[in-house]
Order: structure tokens, then sequence, then C-alpha cells
């Protein structure tokens, strides 16, 4: 069996209900391309003087940092408590006469307490982006998600059956669209395409699968197009940091109108309770077991989980295992960033290791989440290995 990563195009992706409050309630919003994009465009609205300080979590991926570094920015990073909330008292000890800018995200869909951070912020006189690319839906201090923020970004693709897409969000300050760039008809078309792709790969489409795939022929014809634009010295997107996707040159890069409509159009509520429901659901199978834990103990009323986070213990054999077996495993903070100092947060460096997180989006089923769970026992030693 393979099981999609990211939500998936399908006819159930549409219908009405509203689900919890959203990003999309948060304040003035703009749509672009992709997350770290998003941040890149919220620092060149901060009108900060070059060499400013952005305080970035000790526990992030690159995407996090490759905006403030294109910037002409300096990270400089803090730690994080065990539950994944910013260590305030250690942000205190780091802040300088260049802080400008503090980053804060709601890991995997928790969202952090943001009232204490707001108020942090404003006492140190630092602009706060609130990081939503993992907690697209939820509240946080009695408000929705991104309220908090100077700026706050989200990830959609994460959450919708797209293939790309960002919000930026700001209750505080205005966000003028009016210098936002189309990403012109070879990106419409190919992020039409991708999002088909997806779709047909898994079998969603019923009767259409098969036009389908005829369709998709089109993509690989638009591919060697950009890439002969390419070697002929046309700029085609070329991304300066291919990992992550983010390049400096599409920071006011719109949203394919593609995928702005299927957003607009998705069931929230059927994203909200199938993931609610996916993730307790893995919780109750795995929260009691040898060789490792969920990292967090509970699925609060309100929050949306991005995925479901667990810790384990003997990372290395699990992970083959996992692997072995086709178990879709993401790894966030994988990777942190090489001039970050090695023992800048302990907790931040287990959890980069240690800290496996599996799919539980709206797009699969009660069967799905059972196969993964099974195979997810077994690699722990509970029952038959597959291999």
């Amino acid at each position: 069996m393979k099981l999609p990563v990211q939500p998936v195009f399908s006819c159930d992706s549409f219908g009405g209900g509203t689900g919890a409050p959203s990003l999309l309630d948060a304040g003035e919003i703009i749509y672009l391309n992709r997350g770290s994009l998003a941040i890149g465009h919220a620092l060149t609205l901060m009108d900060l003087e070059p060499g400013s300080e952005v305080l970035l979590p000790a526990y992030h991926c690159p995407a996090m940092v490759e905006p403030v570094v294109w910037a002409g920015f300096s990270p400089v990073f803090y730690r994080i408590h065990a539950d994944t909330s910013a260590d305030l008292e250690d942000l205190g000890n780091r802040i300088g006469p260049s802080s400008r800018v503090m980053l804060v995200p709601h890991y995997f869909g928790f969202p952090q307490e943001m009232g204490r951070i707001r108020a942090f912020c404003d006492r140190h006189g630092l602009l706060l982006i609130e990081d939503c690319a993992h907690a697209f839906f939820g509240e946080c201090s009695g408000h929705p998600v991104g309220f908090h923020g100077d700026y706050a970004v989200g990830s959609a693709w994460k959450f919708f059956p797209v293939n790309e897409g960002a919000c930026l969000v700001s209750s505080r300050h205005a966000l003028p669209d009016k210098d936002l760039q189309s990403g012109g008809l070879f990106f419409e078309l190919k992020s039409v395409l991708n999002t088909l792709e997806h779709s047909v790969e898994y079998g969603r489409l019923g009767m259409l699968n098969f036009p389908a795939k005829t369709l998709l022929g089109i993509k690989d014809w638009l591919w060697k197009v950009m890439k002969n634009l390419d070697e002929q010295g046309e700029d085609t997107g070329k991304e300066e940091y291919p990992a992550s996707g983010f390049d400096g040159k599409r920071v006011r890069q719109r949203i394919s109108l593609a995928s702005k409509r299927i957003i607009e159009s998705s069931s929230k509520s059927r994203i909200v309770e199938r993931r609610r429901s996916n993730y307790l659901r893995l919780q109750s199978a795995l929260e009691c077991i040898d060789g490792g834990r969920p990292l967090f103990g509970a699925l609060p009323e309100k929050v949306v989980p991005h995925v479901f986070p667990f810790l384990v213990d003997r990372l290395e054999a699990v992970f083959q295992r996992l692997k072995s077996a086709g178990v879709p495993v993401i790894r966030f903070g994988e990777y942190l960033w090489k001039d970050m100092e090695r023992g800048t947060c302990p907790v931040s460096e287990e959890y980069s290791r240690r800290v496996f997180q599996f799919p539980c989006h709206q797009d699969l089923s009660g069967e799905d989440i059972d196969w993964m769970i099974g195979r997810i026992r077994a690699a722990l030693g509970y029952g038959e290995v597959v291999e």
C-alpha cells in the first residue's frame, strides 16, 4: 500500500462547513506561492536596517532561516522547552541592540500561548512573525491562529489538496497587493497539472483518472520547454535554495489561480474533523507502547494537527523498518542550520533526530490509518516486522 503524505485533490475535497477558526479569519490576507517566500515578503515590508537580528527557534527547518539570510539579516537562535513552547527566559538573554524580529512557529499544529509571546515582543520592541505553516486552523489565546503576529504566514498546501500556495496575513498592518507578480502562463498550467498528477497517482479521480493521464503529458512538454528557455538564459524561476524552494526573486509571486480557488472552495469542516479523528486514532494506538511516545500527551479541543509527531527511542533501526514497510515518515528539522552553534538547544537537537511525523490528513481513511499503525507497531518491535 502507498499512502499520500499530503492531501489529495478529489470530488470529496469540496463542500460546505467552515470548521474551526483559521488563518483566513485572522486579518488582512494576500496569497503567495510558498511559506518561505511569505516570510521573505514579510521581512521586506518591515523596513529593517541591514544587519538586523531575527530571533528564530533552534528547532527549525531551512525554510525559516533562508529568507532571513537572503534579506541581509542575521539569524539568532533561541531555545524551546520540551513541549515546543518558546523559552522566553533564554530569549531575553539573547536580545541585543540589533534584535528587531521574533519568529514563533506553532509546531505540528499545536498553537503556542500567543498572548504571553505578544506581550514579550511588545515589552522588548520586537516585531512578531507568527509562523502558522503547521497550524492553518485553530485558536490561541481566544483568537484565530495568526492574529497575534505583526505578520503571520501559512502553508496552504499542507492542509489543502494543492501543490503550492501560502498566505501572508496581518491584523496590524496593511498588506498591499499591487506589487504582487503573476507566475505566468506556464506556472498556472503546471500548478493545475501537478495537482492532477498527484490525484491520479493515488487514483482519486474515479472515471477521470484515464483521461487525466493523457492531459499530464502536457506537463512533460511544458517542462522541456521551460528547460530549453533556461538553457537560452531566460529566467524560469530557478531556485536559490532548491531544498526548500526558496528563491528571493519570487517573494512577491502570487499563488496560482487554480490553487486559490481550491483553497476557497474546499470543505473546511471535513479538513478539521478528519484530521482530528485520524490523529486521535493514531494516539489511541501508540500512546502506551514501548519504543517511543507521542510528542504531545493529548489533542486539545481546538487544535487541528498538521501531522502526528512521535518521539522514537531507537531511531535508526525504527526508521529503516518504517522505510522498508512503506510507511510515510516526515522529519521536520532533520537538518538544522549549519551555522547554529552546537549545544544552543539540547531539546532541539534531540527532536531533530528523534521526532518522526506520520501523516494524519483528511484524505487518509480509517483503513489507511490502521495499516500505518500496524506497521509502526511492528517497527517498534510489536509483532512481525514488515520487510
